[in-house]
């Protein structure tokens, strides 16, 4: 796991996931226009703080977790936010 991944879990902790997946997927973007600097990734969380929030609101706190790392160290967030009870991962 990379330096940024390992950071993005540490920040990620407050959301007390049950699950957590993060895939980095920078190598794929490289030399992509616009990119100054900073990684892409694919997150999968699944979250009991997630219950009784709408999509936007679950990346809003995964966005508001993440916020001092997406200053410089991430590009690019794609996130699959559930709560444990959602029967899919993907």
């Amino acid at each position: 796991m990379t330096d940024t991944a390992n950071k993005l879990e540490l920040a990620l902790a407050q959301l007390k996931p049950s699950y957590l997946n993060i895939q980095d997927d920078s190598a794929l973007h490289a030399g992509h226009v616009g990119n100054t600097g900073g990684g892409h990734f694919t997150i999968t969380i699944l979250s009991d703080e997630f219950n009784g929030l709408s999509i936007i609101k679950r990346h809003r706190l995964v966005y508001d977790a993440a916020k001092s790392l997406m200053e410089k160290d991430i590009h690019a967030l794609s996130i699959h936010a559930k709560t444990p009870t959602e029967n899919s991962i993907n």
